[in-house]
């Protein structure tokens, strides 16, 4: 890593630490959270790990908005960082992936895939994107209209983006590539896929004045050890106010990317998504998981696992990262009335 790039990571380390008051780290709480109201968005191994929840899951997740991901088990338990087809799109075997999906779902390791049809599905491809290819994300609507239809998908593949998350609340340019992968483009994505899971929005809120809630992200862990699996002791969820006084709410589950967690970036990710200014006067709690990385298990940059560091069943509903992030989804839909 460049001299220069270090000093970035620690500067937004900084800025993002001294913009958010210090946090005990506190319990996960339940909430009047609608389970059929509960959604997913990621971007790069976030929109991998989003797309097997999306499918693993697809009774449980009724939303998906996927920002530079791949097809579900594009890497099919390959023991590297990535695969150059799941990176650049090119010989990705998509008949294959659909058959592969149908055949866990039919084995009962997988919700039935007709679950997936009729649920809205936003999808993000930036045309300067030197880390996803656009083709990659090609392969992924590919894959997607073999269980849905074309109506449900919303697919925006025109924004010179490069490899990021793209957010109103952004600083860095369209363009720029590098961490926190929070990108500037004069278009509210947030805006367009919320809308897209619950309906016309009310107003956005520049400042939003929920809660940051820093809770214990191990007891939703095999053996209370998140760092086994990959994922940080802590985790976060923004809360607004109208949700802490128990009225009904809805919940996005957001899934950073690699190099996007707050072990490299602090809360950059939890605070500039662009969707808590949305969830301020909409009723909506966002669940910010986290990873960390690690040498054993070998994920060096804190990605999601979307190829296997955690074992052959990655991507199956019993795969330990998903039964975590599930876990949490489970806690705060608990309060439902």
């Amino acid at each position: 890593m460049h001299k220069q790039s270090i000093f970035r990571i620690i500067l937004i380390g900084l800025i993002s630490i001294f913009s958010l008051p210090a946090f005990a780290v506190s319990s996960l709480g339940a909430y009047n959270v609608n389970p059929n109201t509960v959604t997913v968005a990621g971007i790069s191994s976030g929109a991998d790990m989003a797309v097997q929840l999306q499918v693993a899951n697809s009774a449980s997740i009724h939303g998906a908005a996927i920002m530079a991901g791949a097809s579900y088990y594009c890497n099919q338990y390959n023991l590297t960082l990535w695969t150059e087809a799941c990176t650049t799109g090119v010989g990705v075997p998509v008949s294959s992936l659909v058959s592969y999906t149908k055949m866990q779902a039919n084995a009962g390791n997988i919700d039935p895939v007709s679950n997936i049809n009729g649920k809205p599905i936003y999808m993000f491809s930036g045309t300067l994107d030197t880390v996803v290819y656009q083709q990659t994300m090609n392969d992924l609507q590919q894959y997607w209209l073999s269980f849905t239809s074309a109506a449900n998908i919303t697919y925006n593949n025109s924004t010179p983006a490069e490899h990021s998350w793209v957010s109103p609340d952004a600083v860095d340019v369209c363009a720029y590539l590098g961490v926190p992968y929070l990108n500037n483009c004069g278009i509210d994505v947030e805006k367009t896929f919320l809308t897209m899971f619950y309906g016309s929005l009310s107003s956005r809120n520049t400042k939003p004045s929920g809660k940051y809630v820093q809770f214990n992200q191990n007891t939703y862990c095999p053996s209370s050890n998140c760092a086994a699996i990959g994922m940080d002791a802590s985790a976060w969820l923004y809360v607004p106010t109208t949700c802490s006084s128990g009225n009904a709410c809805k919940l996005v589950v957001a899934l950073h990317g690699c190099e996007q967690n707050q072990e490299t970036v602090s809360t950059s990710f939890v605070q500039n998504s662009g969707i808590n200014e949305w969830a301020d006067n909409n009723g909506i709690l966002v669940l910010y998981p986290q990873t960390i990385s690690s040498y054993l298990p070998y994920n060096p940059y804190g990605c999601w696992d979307w190829w296997g560091y955690t074992g052959s069943n990655y991507a199956i509903k019993s795969a330990p990262q998903m039964t975590a992030i599930m876990g949490m989804v489970h806690k705060i839909t608990s309060g439902y009335q």
